[in-house]
C-alpha cells in the first residue's frame, strides 16, 4: 500500500521467486520511466544470455537500422540487455517485435506494458503486478472493471512452467476504493451494439430485399440481447407482482381505516402537526381528542399488527423495485425498434444529400460502397474536387485527418496549406444533418502525412511533433488503407484512381511497409 506508486524494484525485489512479470501500467510515459527506474537497479541476465540478445538486436538492426534512434530508445536497448522492457502502441513494429522474440526466448524477466498487450499478444507470465487499478477512460479515472481486470490477470500461470499464476495488486491509499477485490463471477456481459452507418445503410440497400433488411435490424445480436432483457425484466415483474399479492393477504378489511393499527403513525402525525399551532381552533382541539379516542381503542385491539408491519414494509420496498423494473421495461420497449428508426433516418438523410432516390443508387451513393470511414465526408471531398483538384502533397495531408482526433497535450507542426475549404465543407455536411460522429476531420495531422510525401525522413517527422513512433506510423497506414478504399470507388475514374494510387505508393515506403 502506498500513497506514490511504489518503486518496481521493491515489487520485484518482494516477488523475485515469481519472475517473469508482467508489470500493468495505465500509462505510456510512465511504463518507460518505471522500466528505467527498475534498470537502476537490477539486471536479471547472465554474460551468455546478454551475448544472445545482443546478437538478435544485431540481426533486427541489419534491417531497422534506426529502430533505437529515436524517443531515447537507446534506454530500450541498455535494458534489454538486462532482461528488462517496455512494450505499448506508441513504440515501432521492429521494438513490438525484438521485445516479443526476446520475451519468447525467455530473456525478458519483468515487462512494463499498457493493457493493450493483454489483449493483442498471446504470451503468459508467472505474475502479474498491477501498478493500479485506476485508469483514464477518455472522460474520467474510474476503477477497472471486472472484465478489465481478469483480461490482464489472465496472462499469469504459464501452462508446463506454472501449476498457478500469480497476481499482485498495489493499493493506492489515496483511492482505496478502487481497488477492491475483482469477482470472476461478476465479469461485465458483452454488449452487442450496430451502428447504422451511411456504410452500413447503403450496403443493406444495394445487397438485401425490404424482408432482408427488416429481418437483420431486428435480429441482430444487440438487438437479441435487448429481448432476452426485456424477457428477463418481465419475468421478474411478474415475480415481483405474486409476491405483492401474497402480502397483501396478511391484511384484513380494516386496512387503513380508523380501526387499523397501521393507521396509528398517521394518526400521531397529524395530532403532532395540529398541537404545532401557535393557536389551535376548537375544531383542532375537537380532531385532536378524537385522536386520541381512536388510539386508545387501536391500543386495546387484538389483532396480529406486527405481521401487518412487516408485510407494509416488504411491500413498499418492492413496489419501488417493480417501479423500477417497469421504468426498465419501458425503456427496453421503447429501443425494440431503435435500429429500424436509425436505419430509416440515415436513409433519409442519404436521399437528402443526393447518395439515393428510393431504390435507385446515385453516384455518390455507388462511390461511397466501398469507403468505410467517414464515408460522407470522404466522398463529399471526391465529388467536390478536393481530392482530383489540389496538388498530391496537400491531399496527402488532408486525408490524414480523417476520423481523427487529437490528444490533449499533442503538438505537430501545422501544416503549410490552407484547408478552410475542408472545414467549410464538414460545417456544411453538419448543417445539412450530418451526425458529429459522422464528420469527423482534424487539421492536425496534417503536416505528418504532408511532409512524408515530400520525402521527408521518419526522425524529421519525430521533432516536429509530441508523436511516438507507433502513432505517426499509424496515422499513415490508417491513410493508406484509406486510400486503398478510395482506389475501389474509383475505378471508373482513371484520373482519380492514377492520382489516389500515387499517393498511397510514394506513402507506403521506409518504416511505414512495417507490419507484424
Amino acid at each position: 500500500m502506498s500513497q506514490k506508486p511504489k518503486d518496481p524494484s521493491e515489487v520485484i525485489e518482494l516477488i523475485q521467486d515469481k519472475l517473469p512479470a508482467f508489470y500493468f501500467v495505465f500509462g505510456r510515459a510512465k511504463a518507460e520511466t518505471m522500466a528505467a527506474d527498475l534498470g537502476a537497479k537490477w539486471d536479471f541476465l547472465y554474460p551468455s544470455e546478454k551475448k544472445l540478445v545482443k546478437q538478435m538486436i544485431r540481426e533486427m538492426e541489419s534491417d531497422f537500422p534506426d529502430m533505437f534512434l529515436h524517443r531515447d530508445r537507446a534506454v530500450l536497448k541498455k535494458l534489454l540487455l538486462q532482461g528488462i522492457a517496455y512494450h505499448h502502441a506508441g513504440i515501432s513494429m521492429p521494438l513490438k517485435r525484438i521485445v516479443e522474440q526476446l520475451y519468447e526466448k525467455r530473456l525478458i524477466w519483468v515487462l512494463f506494458c499498457t493493457e493493450t498487450f493483454a489483449a493483442g499478444v498471446n504470451f503468459p507470465a508467472a505474475s502479474a503486478v498491477f501498478e493500479s487499478c485506476r485508469k483514464w477512460d477518455g472522460r474520467e479515472f474510474r476503477k477497472l472493471l471486472n472484465r478489465e481486470f481478469f483480461q490482464m490477470a489472465g496472462r499469469a500461470g504459464r501452462r508446463g512452467f506454472d501449476t498457478h499464476g500469480n497476481v499482485f495488486i498495489q493499493i493506492d491509499k489515496e483511492y482505496p476504493e478502487d481497488t477492491g477485490f475483482f469477482n470472476e463471477a461478476q465479469v461485465e456481459n458483452v454488449e452487442g451494439r450496430l451502428v447504422i452507418s451511411p456504410n452500413t445503410a447503403l450496403n443493406l440497400l444495394m445487397w438485401k430485399s425490404d424482408d432482408e433488411i427488416n429481418y437483420f435490424l431486428k435480429n441482430n445480436f444487440s438487438a437479441f440481447q435487448r429481448r432476452l432483457r426485456l424477457r428477463e425484466c418481465e419475468k421478474h415483474i411478474e415475480s415481483i407482482e405474486e409476491f405483492i399479492n401474497r402480502e397483501a393477504e396478511v391484511f384484513c378489511d380494516d386496512k387503513f381505516s380508523d380501526n387499523c393499527k397501521l393507521s396509528a403513525g398517521q394518526l400521531k402525525q397529524e395530532m403532532k402537526k395540529l398541537k404545532s399551532r401557535r393557536f389551535i381552533s376548537e375544531t383542532a382541539r375537537e380532531r385532536i381528542d378524537e385522536i386520541k379516542s381512536i388510539l386508545k381503542k387501536l391500543y386495546k385491539k387484538n389483532c396480529n399488527a406486527d405481521m401487518c408491519y412487516d408485510a407494509e414494509v416488504n411491500l413498499k420496498k418492492m413496489q419501488q423495485k417493480l417501479n423500477m423494473l417497469y421504468d426498465t421495461k419501458n425503456e427496453l420497449i421503447k429501443k425494440a425498434d431503435q435500429y429500424v428508426e436509425d436505419f430509416e433516418r440515415m436513409k433519409s438523410l442519404l436521399e437528402k444529400l443526393g447518395y439515393i432516390k428510393g431504390q435507385e443508387f446515385l453516384p455518390r451513393g455507388k462511390f461511397a460502397l466501398n469507403i468505410h470511414v467517414q464515408e460522407i465526408l470522404v466522398t463529399e471531398m471526391v465529388f467536390s474536387g478536393i481530392i482530383e483538384e489540389w496538388p498530391a502533397d496537400v491531399v496527402a495531408g488532408i486525408l490524414a485527418g480523417i476520423g481523427y482526433i487529437p490528444g490533449k497535450k499533442e503538438f505537430i507542426k501545422a501544416a503549410p496549406y490552407n484547408a478552410d475549404l475542408v472545414f467549410d465543407l464538414r460545417e456544411q455536411l453538419i448543417d445539412m444533418g450530418v451526425p458529429n460522429e459522422q464528420a469527423i476531420w482534424s487539421n492536425t495531422p496534417g503536416y505528418i502525412a504532408y511532409a512524408w510525401y515530400n520525402g521527408c525522413n521518419f526522425s524529421h517527422l519525430l521533432e516536429v511533433s509530441s508523436l511516438q513512433e507507433g502513432d505517426i506510423i499509424s496515422i499513415v497506414r490508417r491513410e493508406i488503407d484509406l486510400l486503398r478504399q478510395i482506389e475501389k470507388s474509383a475505378k471508373d475514374n482513371p484520373m482519380l484512381l492514377k492520382k489516389v494510387k500515387d499517393i498511397r505508393k510514394i506513402l507506403d515506403r521506409d518504416q511505414m511497409r512495417v507490419l507484424l
